[in-house]
């Protein structure tokens, strides 16, 4: 009877190890769904295939939801993305706005040749528009692709950054990916947890 009784534990012992595992790497998950929020604006995204979503990485930076690579890390990986949002406000009141906003800030810094060209427009799962846009000409040599979504109060994006155009152009069904997962919850999502 007692080695029924530690066939029974057994499980109970392992899911129990196991759960205390899955709560300290809870940051980074692979293919995992993460939601952004705060005052007016909620929308969910999913890491890409052979990407993770880290929700503690970026907080130092103000951004709740990094990806990368299976493998990589916010800090060290050639190529990452985020998922950010600004308030739409009279000065920034739609997705041009929110670009020609990003070029006035590269350029007050002395970036003059920071630039911005619309790419294109794809739809996400759920049927939401998605402007993207490539930004080239900051200091690091980076490439960088953002897709807008404008939102009631707000506009979301996601960002995707490689340290090199190979790399950016391998990236960007990934990326797509990422963007077309976008789904906006800002009425069923309350902003404070």
């Amino acid at each position: 009877m007692t080695s029924y009784l530690h066939l029974l534990l057994f499980p109970v012992i392992i899911l129990s190890s196991m759960a205390g595992i899955q709560a300290v790497d809870a940051q980074a998950v692979e293919n995992g769904y993460g939601i952004v929020r705060g005052p007016g604006y909620a929308f969910s995204v999913r890491a890409p295939s052979g990407w993770v979503i880290d929700s503690n990485s970026g907080l130092s930076q103000g951004i709740p939801a990094v990806f990368y690579p299976k493998g990589g890390s916010w800090d060290g990986s050639p190529v990452v993305a985020y998922a950010r949002s600004r308030p739409r406000t009279v000065k920034v009141e739609s997705i041009d706005d929110a670009v020609k906003f990003v070029l006035e800030t590269f350029h007050n810094e002395g970036l003059r040749n920071y630039c911005a060209k619309f790419i294109k427009t794809i739809k996400t799962d759920e049927g939401k528009d998605a402007a993207i846009y490539y930004f080239a000409g900051d200091k690091w040599g980076d490439s960088e692709a953002t897709a807008y979504f404008l939102g009631p109060k707000s506009i979301n994006f996601v960002t995707l950054n490689a340290r090199n155009e190979g790399l950016f152009k391998e990236s960007m069904p990934a990326f797509e990916e990422l963007v077309r997962s976008y789904v906006l919850l800002a009425e069923k999502v309350p902003a404070k947890p």
